[in-house]
């Protein structure tokens, strides 16, 4: 059975104790995951990005496959 893949943007203020989830973008394939995501991550300066699966198109029933973090691009407003 296909799997599907689905990229979530995460913005992250610890300070504040947010997290807002900002876009979706598809994974066509696992391949080069982590370069995928981390040009998702750049375009939407997203520290966390989560990428979770789904037996269905429509990502119904959508597990958490991994999350990623980048550092970089985390919140600076209490620094």
């Amino acid at each position: 059975m296909k799997k599907y893949y689905m990229a979530v943007t995460y913005d992250v203020c610890e300070q504040q104790g947010t997290s807002v989830d900002m876009n979706e973008y598809e994974i066509s394939c696992l391949e080069q995951l982590y370069e995928q995501v981390k040009k998702i991550a750049l375009a939407d300066v997203a520290p966390i990005v989560k990428v979770f699966e789904s037996d269905y198109s429509t990502y119904e029933n959508a597990k958490l496959y991994t999350k990623f973090k980048f550092p970089e691009y985390e919140c600076a407003c209490g620094k």
